[in-house]
């Protein structure tokens, strides 16, 4: 009998993966409940990294709407693209509602690529901020940080005016000031707070790395675009043959993968971490793994 659970449990689980990551009494309780998908509204966070519950469509009680993260009283939604059906065997309609979330935050990060532009222009920091799920947003100052950088070197190289740099730098500079200016204003929630400070946390950074590489441009140690002090930044790209965003380090390319992550802080970004960024990211270019050690706060989940 012990057997045929656990053999029953297994093909759950290879049907669903993400089942490996809960116990075999928790499981069997989400399967036991499959039949009514609001009862376990509670669970669905130990299946996915940051879907705290779902929405219902009111006329239809099986059917899901939008996936919600919480932050202290305040709930942040993404609207799914085609609503997910809660109905028949609970691993294939979890799964469905996996791929639904993948497409639904990629809909997200491509509304925030057709307003790169904007924001390379100059729309409000606080607008984008505000309309913006809190991942998109920090994609978006990813990509414009990025986009302004690349820019400014390969400009530097073609037309031998390093006074790019600066006009770069100084942009860099007043994106973050306005993002200060924000987070001392009098936010609604706490959500919206912790998405601002994970903007100026990661800017700061941002800001730093230019600045360094605008020194070594100085002393003539940096010349372009193909230079590794700059292919080994963290690079966010959205690519629209592929019309996919793209994490480039060094020589390694990877597809945002679209998982909800929620409204979270972020720990402040150091040489270090981005040392191990470019040691991970070459590790798994070549298929191989890592298992980062240290003390606790130093990093190691970031």
């Amino acid at each position: 009998c012990q057997k045929s659970l656990e053999s029953c449990l297994e093909g759950k689980r290879n049907k669903f993966p993400r089942f490996y990551f809960t116990s075999d009494p928790v499981l069997l309780k989400i399967l036991s409940q499959g039949s009514d998908p609001e009862s376990i509204q509670e669970d669905f966070e130990k299946l996915f990294d940051a879907i705290n519950r779902v929405q219902f469509d009111k006329a239809d009680r099986k059917k899901i709407i939008k996936i919600k993260g919480v932050v202290g009283n305040a709930e942040e939604t993404v609207d799914m693209v085609t609503p997910v059906m809660a109905q028949g065997n609970i691993e294939d309609w979890l799964l469905a509602l996996e791929m639904e979330m993948q497409r639904s935050v990629r809909r997200e990060c491509r509304i925030c690529s057709l307003e790169m532009g904007q924001l390379l222009s100059g729309l409000s920091l606080a607008d984008f901020g505000e309309k913006s799920i809190a991942q998109v947003a920090l994609l978006g100052i990813q990509l414009v940080w990025t986009m302004d950088f690349q820019d400014a070197l390969a400009r530097m190289a073609r037309d031998k005016d390093k006074t790019v740099m600066g006009t770069t730098n100084r942009k860099f500079v007043s994106m973050l000031s306005d993002l200060v200016g924000i987070c001392l204003t009098d936010l609604k929630s706490k959500m919206h707070r912790t998405k601002f400070e994970t903007l100026v946390t990661v800017h700061v950074h941002q800001k730093d790395l230019f600045q360094e590489v605008w020194k070594k441009v100085k002393e003539s140690k940096v010349k372009d675009e193909n230079d590794f002090e700059w292919l080994k930044q963290t690079r966010c790209y959205w690519k629209q043959d592929s019309d996919n965003a793209v994490i480039s380090i060094a020589d390694v390319d990877f597809v945002y993968s679209y998982e909800y992550l929620g409204c979270k802080e972020r720990l402040v970004i150091t040489a270090l971490t981005d040392r191990c960024y470019v040691t991970q990211s070459q590790a798994l270019g070549m298929f191989f793994g890592g298992a980062p050690a240290g003390p606790a706060g130093t990093g190691k989940t970031e």
